[in-house]
Order: structure tokens, then C-alpha cells, then sequence
């Protein structure tokens, strides 16, 4: 049983002195060490590791068919019903619509945050709902939701320069067949390679000779292969069943069947056309190329063959341990399934990212204590200092008990929320020590006696200075947007850590301190005392007693800190510090997508792919690059919300460049990509294809960096005023690159008209002509063939050879048969067109827009978006049209107007948010100073050194030659709650001396003086703690926030607020 104490009877003890009372003395203290240190280490070993936190952003794309009506119509007809129906929905933040031939697309985002089965089940419920409202002649609205958990955190690549790649992806499949079982797997799917499929190529001369047409070979495929259960036979007891039919398993059982008769003969498919066993013609291509800084073995100056094979994990599963569990079931079956001349390489793991980044941030977590401990230790001696630094481990491990419990990841953010609390937590363990071992050496009597009387008078001002700190992080939880999920880190962690040294300092601390600290003894048992100390105070004290003295010296004082202050807040407007969302972030993959004109061939968009390879190759720091052709590469969550995965055709081309790891090379990818623009320009220049560089985002990614919406009431003259726009200014405007449009280029597109009567009176239907030239020159599945080994179905492809289907005049050679058998020539019935094509019809929340993109060099899209601003603000673009401009407003729907959304947008919609937290929370520390107080005006002096914050956060990214960033304003949120507190201990010390009988001006020195050194300790504490975040790509401006704003705030606060106390004190005195 814990021994009681007199301590334990004080009735007139607060909180913090009641908790002292109680643990100082207790065995349950070391139970509760034990447990926080075992909850701590499990937490940290389960915790689920991502590199970045999950941001759910419910999304799905709706696509709709109406096969034959054009993009005008399909934006009347599909696109508005829908969008009107859908934009009704609660949750909905925008809807994008796409009008082209024969295809309405509507995507559907939802708000972030929002719960993804709720929302696509109302989406469901809601398309089903109103089906009948779609026109005649509509296909089923296919749904397809634009998961973040589909999104692979795994990709593998087999390549092999010695097999086709659809023997490739035969041993995908058998591969991805074993990982799929892999516990917290989840979506799971083969990219590149063609499938194996059974061939049938029409000779249209011998289906002309024997009068056999396309619907007589797929009626006949179709009624031939099927089998069915007939039912039974009951026999003596037994019953069998009966089968009826026979299924089609062989590319010979195809060739074999009979799809006419001639002279009493039959025909067989084979007769009429060349039937083959294997892939289909090449559509897509992928392949896999080396580097020169890939180290495995590799297909020298080639670009092999490739299917990859992509895992994504189940939601809320742990990263690094499904691609680990994935990659080791991928050695164990590699020996018996893949042969050796089949490379295997590891070209996505999200797992051993986020396990690096992990690791990484958690060395700078260790230096950046290590680095407290041995201030504390200069400071303090080792007996206090050894005190403290046992709470700090305690301190983590309880948050992140408290962030499992919660559902919190670890991950980057959540690291940096933990380094930047370490300069607050040991604060509270510091005040409480440092009070005790004054009491130690004033009452020495009763050790625990003076150890409870020392907490208890701390507690109300320390309570009052933690919770400062804490309100100053929690509205943050209201950041809109992707931003929001994205920094939820921050407010989550660290109140929660300070929460929990504040309960640690009334615990912890004190048992330690009654049985370790020492007032008298030996070197380093105690505080310590040094003589640089001494004098830092003796010239403390020196200023400030002339301060109190001479107002003239007042004068001067407060004259220059005006100055000065003026002078950093004009820094902005003379471009000394200037402002961005985020940094570029160094990474080790980024993406290259090539689009060629409409209509190019895939033969021709291989060839600029390769000459976008060979480019590549040349970089000393490239390990691999992955090519598609034809569709886009695997999906990321980059490209997830571009909307990249909608995109295919034979014009388009994904090449995604893996770099070696970071940890391995001086150059930054950011410096890498800047290295391939120029090339990759002189290339564009050269095909006439758009190749964009798109570097992965240092946040939550948007649409295109830079991105300009046109509204208007005529879609032709958008489109127009696009083009002018992407000519005239974004084209003018330095370091503005990959920039694109919506608007395509005119394509040729033959139509074949059908002559209503001609074929009625002929008997041959407009559905048999658009039937037949499908299959002519697309090809069709007329069924699939029964192969019980094959992991994929084997359709059977009917189409003409490629020879014969090179262009229009091709079609003379279609002749198609009536019901009673009379051949006509297709071109006696229609003729062949040569129009230009319908273009694409883009709408975002019901409104037809068109958009036009650019990407950033090195420079921040803030002063590039304000350059073309002020250009549009005060020219016209050719034809004298005058553009009315929006940020934040949606733009009215009168004349035309272009919005500026992108990550503009998205950095005037975070700085506004963090804005009003930072409002929030100076409006809250204000509340709990005025019921602390009792004082309206004295919290206005405590808040008084919030802005002169900006006497060092300002001139500091000046200096760092730094971007004021996203995180630099989380700093200065951070800074609000560091020295409000650092003020409020302040004033708490002069409170205390007047009551103790001291004059105004000696309770004012003396309270400097005595907190002196604890406000050094902590502020050497925070700038110590996060020096090790200001080279971070992306974190480095909260770091110079903090240590720039730390040292200025400190150093005035000592002066500054005391002094306007005591003028305060003097005129309400007088």
C-alpha cells in the first residue's frame, strides 16, 4: 500500500497538486510507466505504415451509351438528365460531364470525407431509380467507382524478350493466382499483354462465293456452343444426369463447324476463313526498359516485352506488411512458375516507400531527441535532465497508443506532428522540475511536501499555458478539402501529446524528482549553474532595469521593434518572401504521357514512345521505365483523380520513369525532370505530340497545377478562346510548361449513309450494314471457347484481315446477302462520307466548359496565375473578347468568364482555411486568458508576442531562400500557442511577486530573470527539435516557421511583454 502523506490531506491543493499528492508516493506510478512503455511498443509495431494519410474521396464515373448519336446529342439527351439528377445528391461536391460520339461519361465526386459505401450507394440507388427517364435506343448505365483502395500499392513486372507477351501474361495469371491469397490483398489485375483468343479471319471472297453472311456465322457459333442440363434419367435406385449439346473447345472444334451448304455439301468456317489459336492483333502495347542505373540483370539497349502484375491492399490493412507477405509468396512460387529467362522486377512498392519514409522520419525523431536531451543536460544537469528525458519516451508512446485507439496511421505527417510536439512536451516536465528544486532549496525539510506544494503552485498557470498550445492546433481540424485528411496529423497528435506531458509532469515527474534530484551535493546532481548563465542574466537584467527606468530608452525600444515590424510585413509586397501551396517534393518515380493528334496509328505513337525511351536511357539516374501505348499505365492516386484511367486510344502513350532511390543519388528528381524538358520539348516540336512530365504531388494532387475554366453561352467560340488563351497567355508566361487544352483537332471520319429505301426494298436492314462493317473493321466476339486450364476466357474473334481494311475503298469488297439470298454490294445501298468528326463536349456542375492546363517549372503558380491575371485584367483576347475572372465565386452565367481552379484553387482555399484557424484560435486562447485573468485587457497583452512572430518567420524564408508554404502557416499557428504560453508564465511570475509584497518594477525584473532561463531552455528545446524538418522538400517551411519565429518571439517577448505590462500596471495605477 502506498504510504500516505500529509501532502495527501491538503484540502486547498488544486488538480495538478491533488494528482502529485497521489502518484509521488504510489507503486501504481512504475505499474503505469510499465504499461505507457508496452502500449507504446506494440502501437508502434501494429500501427498500420503508409507513406502519406489516406484521403477518401468517394468518386465514380457513370457511363451511358447511345450507340450512333453525336456528342451534341449525347450532351441533350444523357449528360444534362443525368448531371441535374445526380448533382441533387447530399455529399456531391462537383460533377463533370463528357458528350462524345455515342458516349456520355458522368463523373461524380463526392466531398471529402465522406462515407464511400453510403455515398455510391445512393449514387447507385439514385441511376437505377431514374432509368426510365433515359431515351429509347439507351444502353445500361454502367457504374464504375473511382476507388483509392483499387489504387495497387504493388506492382511487378515480367518481362522477357524471348516470349510473346501473351505467353507473358499466361505466366501472370498463374503467378497473380498465388499472391492473390496473400491475406489483405485486395483488388488484383494483370496490365499489358494480349489474352489468348481464337482468330477467325474472314476471306470476303469465299464468304461471297458461298453466300454466307456474318449473321449466319454467328447464329451458327452461337446455337453450337452450348451444353446444357436436360434433365435426368431415374434408373434402379440411381439418378443420372443429362447433359444436352457440346461446347466448343479448340480452335480446331471452331474451324469444323458448319456455317452453310453448298451443293448439298456443308461449308465449314475453316472454308471461309483463317482460323488461328493465340493472341489478337496488337492494340496495346507495354514493355519495360533499363537504365543505367539498374543493377539486376537486364536486356541490354532494348525494351523487352512486359505484363505487370498489380496488387492493391484491403482498406485499413498495414502497407509494408501486405507488399512484404506479397513479395515473399513471389519468391517461394517464382522457381516452379516463372521460367528463368523471364525478368521479375519490383516497379511499384508503396510498402517499402512508406517503410523508408517511416524509418527515415523516425532517425530524425531519435537525432531530434537526442538532440533535446543533451541540451537538457547543459542546461539542467544530468540528475533533471535525466528526469525529462524519461518522460519523453513515455510522452510519444502514449500518443500513439492514442492514435491506434483512434484509427491514426503512422505515417510522414504524423512523424513531423510528433517532431514538431518535441520541443513542447518537455516543457511542462521542465516548469515542475525546475519548481520543485526551487522549493528543495528554499524549504528543504520535507522533500515530498515541497514536491506536492511545487506542482500545486505551477498548475493552474501550467494548465492555462498547455491548453494555449493545444487550442492553437485544434481548428485545423476544420481545413477543407483534400488538405483537410491530409494534415489531419497535426491537430490529432500533437494536443494529444501535449495532453499527455501535462499528465506526465504531475505523475512522472515528481515521483522521479523526490527520489533523484538533489539541491546540495555533487556536480550534476542538480541544476546547473554555469557562468555564461549567470552573465546572460546579470545582461538580462541590465537592459531591462534601464527600460523600467528611462522612458526615453522605452521610447527608442518600442520605436524600433515598429520599425522593424514594419519593415517584415512589406517583405511580401517587394517579392522578398514569396508564397506557394507546397514545394515539389523529391521522389522516385514521375510519369511522361505523350498525345498525338487523333487519328494517329498506334504504329506511329510506338515510334515517338521509343524516341521518348531512348531520351530516358540517357539519364545516369534511371533505373527502369515502364511504356504503354494505347491506354494508360497503371494506375496511381496521382492519376486516379486527374481522371488518366479513362484514357485510351491509339494516339496515347504512358511512360512512368523509376529513378534510383533517393537515399542513393545526389540529384533530386525535381532536377532530373527539368534535365529531360528540354529534350522531350525538341521532340514535341519535332512529332507534333504533347508530352507532359507530371511529378508526383508533395500533396493531395489536383487536375494540373495550373488550370483555366471557360464558361460561355457558345461552346464554339470557348473552344476558340481556349486555343487564344493557350496561345496568347499561357504560352507567354515564363516557366509555364506542359501546356494542353481540351479542344481536339479536327479528324477525318467517314460515315456510310445508309439509302433508306434502297435497302428496304432490297430487304436488307441498317443494323445488318452497321453489324457487318463492325465486325469488317473491329471485329466481334461471336462466343468463347471451353478451355477448363485457361484462368481467362478465350473469345472467339471474328474479323477481316488488316490488309483488308486500309481505308474506304476496302469497302467496295463487302457484299451482303437479303433473307431470300440475293447479294448486294455495300455501295450499292450507301454511300461512304468524308466528314470531320463531332469534337468532345466537356461540362463540370451542368456547365459546358473548357479547360486549359499548365505545369510549373521551378516556380510557384501563385505569381504565374497573378501574371496572367493581370494580362487578361487589362487586354482583350483576339477577336475582342473580354474574359470576367474568378478565384473562389462561381462565375455568372452571362457572357464568358474563365475560373482559375487548380492548385491556385486549392492554395487559396487552404491559406483561407488555415486563416480562420488561425483566428479560431487566437479567438479561444483569448476566452480562456480572459477567464483566467478575470481582465479584458491583460490577455491582450499576453497575446501581444503572437505578432511578433513574424519578425522571424518572415525574414527567415528570406534567408533559407525558402517558399512561404502550406506548413510555414502551420508554423506560425504552432508559434501562437508557443509564446502565448512563454507570455503567460511571464505575467503568472509578476502576479506572483506583487502578491508576495514586490514593487511593480522589481516584480517585472525579477519574474524575467527568473523565467530567463526556462523560456531559453524551451525555445532552444523547439529549435533544436525541428532544425532536423528544414531541408524536408515539403515540411521545411513549418521548420523555419518555428525556428526563425521561435528565436524572435523569444528574444522581444522577454522585453516586450513584461514592459507593456508594467506601462499597463502604471497608467491603471495612476
Amino acid at each position: 500500500m502506498a504510504r500516505k502523506s500529509s501532502a495527501d490531506n491538503g484540502a486547498d491543493f488544486n488538480l495538478a497538486g491533488r494528482i502529485a499528492a497521489y502518484f509521488i508516493d504510489s507503486k501504481l506510478t512504475l505499474l503505469v510507466m510499465a504499461f505507457a512503455f508496452a502500449a507504446g511498443v506494440l502501437a508502434f509495431l501494429i500501427t498500420p505504415r503508409e507513406e502519406n494519410p489516406k484521403i477518401v474521396v468517394p468518386a465514380a464515373n457513370i457511363l451511358v451509351s447511345k450507340p450512333g448519336a453525336s456528342p451534341k446529342e449525347i450532351e441533350q439527351l444523357i449528360v444534362k438528365p443525368l448531371e441535374a439528377i445526380l448533382q441533387g445528391l447530399s455529399g456531391v461536391d462537383h460533377t463533370y460531364g463528357l458528350a462524345t460520339d455515342s458516349l456520355g461519361v458522368v463523373t461524380v465526386v463526392f466531398e471529402v470525407g465522406q462515407n464511400k459505401e453510403d455515398s455510391l450507394v445512393k449514387l447507385y440507388d439514385r441511376v437505377m431509380s431514374n432509368l426510365d427517364r433515359m431515351p429509347a435506343g439507351t444502353l445500361q448505365p454502367l457504374i464504375k467507382p473511382a476507388d483509392v483502395d483499387e489504387v495497387p500499392i504493388l506492382t511487378i513486372s515480367l518481362s522477357c524478350t524471348q516470349l510473346d507477351d501473351c505467353q507473358l501474361r499466361r505466366i501472370a495469371n498463374d503467378v497473380l493466382e498465388h499472391l492473390r491469397r496473400v491475406d489483405g490483398t485486395a483488388a488484383t489485375f494483370l496490365h499489358g499483354g494480349r489474352k489468348r483468343q481464337v482468330n477467325v479471319y474472314l476471306d470476303l471472297e469465299r464468304l461471297r462465293a458461298y453466300n454466307v453472311t456474318l449473321t449466319d456465322i454467328t447464329r451458327v457459333v452461337a446455337a453450337t456452343n452450348v451444353d446444357i442440363p436436360s434433365g435426368t434419367f431415374v434408373a434402379r435406385s440411381q439418378v443420372a444426369t443429362v447433359q444436352a449439346g457440346g461446347m466448343l473447345r479448340s480452335a480446331d472444334d471452331v474451324g469444323r463447324l458448319v456455317v452453310a451448304t453448298s451443293a448439298h455439301r456443308p461449308v465449314y468456317l475453316k472454308d471461309v476463313a483463317t482460323i488461328s489459336d493465340g493472341p489478337g492483333e496488337l492494340e496495346r502495347v507495354h514493355r519495360i526498359g533499363y537504365g543505367p542505373a539498374y543493377a539486376g540483370a537486364r536486356f541490354e539497349d532494348v525494351e523487352a516485352p512486359a505484363v505487370t502484375i498489380a496488387i492493391a491492399k484491403r482498406a485499413g490493412a498495414n502497407a509494408v506488411t501486405v507488399a512484404g507477405n506479397v513479395l515473399a509468396e513471389l519468391n517461394s512460387v517464382r522457381p516452379a512458375l516463372v521460367p528463368p529467362t523471364v525478368h521479375v522486377n519490383v516497379t511499384r512498392d508503396d510498402g517499402r516507400k512508406a517503410n523508408d519514409a517511416v524509418n527515415l522520419l523516425m532517425e530524425h525523431l531519435a537525432i531530434a531527441i537526442a538532440t533535446v536531451v543533451a541540451l537538457l543536460v547543459f542546461f539542467l544537469g544530468w540528475r533533471a535532465a535525466g528526469i525529462v528525458t524519461v518522460t519523453i519516451p513515455l510522452i510519444l508512446f502514449i500518443t500513439l497508443t492514442v492514435g491506434l485507439i483512434a484509427g491514426q496511421t503512422i505515417n510522414r505527417i504524423t512523424l513531423f506532428a510528433l517532431i514538431l510536439s518535441l520541443g513542447l512536451l518537455v516543457d511542462d516536465s521542465i516548469v515542475v522540475i525546475e519548481n520543485i528544486f526551487r522549493h528543495y532549496a528554499v524549504r528543504g525539510a520535507d522533500r515530498l511536501k515541497s514536491a506536492v506544494a511545487a506542482v500545486n503552485e505551477i498548475g493552474k498557470p501550467t494548465n492555462l499555458a498547455t491548453f494555449t498550445v493545444i487550442l492553437a492546433f485544434i481548428p485545423m481540424f476544420w481545413v477543407t478539402g483534400m488538405m483537410g485528411p491530409y494534415m489531419a496529423p497535426i491537430p490529432f497528435f500533437v494536443p494529444v501529446a501535449m495532453l499527455t506531458s501535462l499528465i506526465i509532469a504531475y505523475t512522472v515527474a515528481p515521483w522521479a524528482a523526490y527520489r533523484w534530484l538533489q539541491v546540495a551535493g555533487h556536480e550534476g546532481e542538480g541544476f546547473e549553474h554555469h557562468d555564461h548563465a549567470g552573465k546572460l542574466e546579470k545582461l538580462y537584467a541590465g537592459y531591462m532595469r534601464k527600460l523600467l527606468a528611462e522612458p526615453k530608452a522605452r521610447r527608442k525600444f518600442f520605436l524600433g521593434i515598429g520599425t522593424l515590424m514594419a519593415l517584415v510585413l512589406a517583405m511580401p509586397a517587394f517579392n522578398l518572401v514569396l508564397f506557394q501551396m507546397l514545394p515539389k517534393n523529391n521522389t522516385n518515380t514521375f510519369n511522361i504521357t505523350v498525345d498525338l493528334p487523333e487519328g494517329t496509328s498506334l504504329e506511329e505513337t510506338d515510334r515517338v514512345a521509343r524516341r521518348v525511351g531512348d531520351i530516358v536511357r540517357a539519364h545516369p539516374q534511371v533505373e527502369t521505365w515502364e511504356t504503354t501505348v494505347g491506354e494508360a499505365g497503371v494506375i496511381d492516386f496521382n492519376g486516379l483523380l486527374r481522371g488518366v484511367n479513362l484514357k485510351q486510344g491509339p494516339h496515347i502513350a504512358d511512360v512512368r520513369v523509376n529513378l534510383r532511390n533517393k537515399s542513393g543519388r545526389w540529384t533530386s528528381s525535381i532536377d532530373i525532370v527539368q534535365e529531360l524538358r528540354a529534350p522531350m520539348a525538341r521532340l514535341a516540336a519535332e512529332t507534333g505530340a504533347n508530352i507532359k512530365l507530371v511529378e508526383d504531388p508533395p500533396g493531395p494532387p489536383v487536375r494540373a497545377t495550373i488550370l483555366a475554366e471557360l464558361y460561355g453561352p457558345d461552346y464554339e467560340q470557348l473552344r476558340k478562346l481556349a486555343k487564344e488563351l493557350r496561345a496568347e497567355v499561357f504560352g507567354r508566361t515564363a516557366d509555364v510548361v506542359d501546356i494542353d487544352d481540351t479542344v481536339t483537332d479536327d479528324q477525318v471520319e467517314y460515315r456510310i449513309a445508309v439509302n433508306r429505301e434502297k435497302a428496304a426494298l432490297i430487304g436488307i436492314a441498317p443494323a445488318t450494314v452497321a453489324e457487318t462493317l463492325r465486325a469488317f473493321l473491329a471485329g466481334s466476339d461471336a462466343g468463347t471457347v471451353h478451355i477448363e486450364t485457361e484462368k481467362e476466357p478465350v473469345p472467339i474473334r471474328l474479323r477481316v484481315a488488316a490488309a483488308d481494311r486500309r481505308g474506304p475503298a476496302d469497302l467496295e469488297r463487302i457484299w451482303l446477302t437479303n433473307p431470300l439470298g440475293r447479294q448486294v454490294r455495300l455501295s450499292d445501298i450507301a454511300e461512304v462520307q468524308r466528314v470531320v468528326a463531332p469534337k468532345p463536349i466537356h461540362h463540370k456542375d451542368q456547365r459546358p466548359v473548357v479547360y486549359v492546363s499548365g505545369e510549373l517549372g521551378s516556380t510557384s503558380q501563385v505569381y504565374a496565375v497573378l501574371k496572367m491575371w493581370n494580362w487578361l485584367r487589362t487586354h482583350e483576347l483576339p477577336g475582342g473578347v473580354k474574359l470576367t475572372q474568378y478565384f473562389m465565386a462561381d462565375p455568372e452565367t452571362t457572357g464568358y468568364s474563365v475560373r482559375w481552379d487548380g492548385e491556385m484553387r486549392l492554395t487559396l482555399d487552404v491559406f483561407r482555411d488555415l486563416g480562420a484557424a488561425f483566428a479560431v484560435a487566437i479567438v479561444l486562447i483569448y476566452l480562456i486568458l480572459v477567464g483566467y485573468y478575470r481582465s479584458f485587457a491583460v490577455p491582450l497583452i499576453v497575446m501581444g508576442a503572437i505578432p511578433l512572430t513574424i519578425v522571424g518567420v518572415f525574414p527567415g524564408h528570406a534567408l533559407m531562400g525558402q517558399y512561404f508554404t502550406a506548413t510555414s502557416m502551420i508554423g506560425v499557428i504552432a508559434l501562437a500557442g508557443i509564446v502565448v504560453r512563454n507570455s503567460l508564465l511571464l505575467i503568472d511570475f509578476i502576479l506572483e511577486y506583487r502578491r508576495a509584497g514586490h514593487a511593480l518594477d522589481e516584480a517585472v525584473l525579477e519574474a524575467g530573470r527568473t523565467r530567463l532561463r526556462p523560456i531559453l531552455l524551451t525555445a532552444f528545446a523547439i529549435i533544436l527539435g525541428t532544425a532536423i524538418m528544414a531541408f524536408d522538400p515539403v515540411f521545411g517551411g513549418l521548420a523555419i516557421s518555428l525556428i526563425y519565429g521561435t528565436f524572435a518571439s523569444t528574444a522581444l517577448t522577454l522585453f516586450v511583454i513584461p514592459l507593456v505590462y508594467y506601462l499597463y500596471e502604471k497608467r491603471h495605477a495612476g
